[in-house]
C-alpha cells in the first residue's frame, strides 16, 4: 500500500454492522443509547466529540451515511494529539467493561480517502457483526452532533415544554 506509514485505530473488540470492530466513538454512543452514561460522562463524550468534529477532516463518504462501508484509522505520524484526546472515551468504555485495544497496522484496507491525519479504507476483510456486551444499544450513530440527543437537552426540552403548558 504505502511506505512505511503506521496506522492506529482505537477500537473496541465487538464486530458492528459493517462487519469489522467499532471504533471508540461508535461504541461510547452505543453506550449512550442504552442510557448508561452518567449525564457527565455524556457530556464528556458530547465535548471530545464536538471538538474532533472542529478539528478531524470528516471524510466524505460519512456525508451519505458511509454505504461504502469504509472506516478510518489514524495516522501515527501525525496523530497524537487526536488520540490522547481519545483518551477518556477509552476509560469510559473500561468503566463499562467494554474491551478496546489499540490495533496497528502498516496497511489496513484499499484507501479511498486521505489528509494529513488519518485514511479511510475499505477493509480487506470483513465478519459477521458479533454479539456486543450486554446491555448495549446498537445501531447506526446519527451524523452530526449529538448533544441535542443528551439527557440535558431532554432536561430542557421537557422544562419548555412544561412552561408552554403552564403558561
Amino acid at each position: 500500500m504505502r511506505n512505511a506509514e503506521e496506522f492506529v485505530r482505537l477500537q473496541a473488540t465487538y464486530r458492528g454492522r459493517l462487519g469489522v470492530e467499532v471504533g471508540v466513538f461508535v461504541a461510547v454512543d452505543h453506550l449512550r443509547r442504552a442510557d448508561r452514561l452518567s449525564e457527565d460522562e455524556e457530556e464528556l463524550y458530547f465535548d471530545i466529540d464536538d471538538w474532533f468534529r472542529a478539528n478531524l477532516p470528516d471524510p466524505p463518504f460519512y456525508e451519505g451515511g458511509n454505504s461504502v462501508g469504509a472506516v478510518t484509522w489514524f495516522k501515527r505520524s501525525t496523530s497524537a494529539e487526536m488520540l490522547e484526546r481519545l483518551e477518556p472515551l477509552c476509560g469510559i468504555l473500561t468503566k463499562y467493561g467494554v474491551e478496546w485495544v489499540v490495533a496497528e497496522s502498516s496497511d489496513p484496507g484499499d484507501v479511498i480517502y486521505e489528509d494529513e491525519i488519518q485514511v479511510g479504507v475499505i477493509p480487506y476483510t470483513r465478519s459477521h457483526p458479533s454479539p456486543a456486551p450486554p446491555d448495549l444499544s446498537l445501531g447506526p450513530t446519527t451524523a452530526g452532533s449529538k448533544r441535542h440527543l443528551g439527557k440535558r437537552a431532554r432536561q430542557r426540552s421537557r422544562a419548555i415544554s412544561t412552561r408552554r403548558r403552564r403558561g
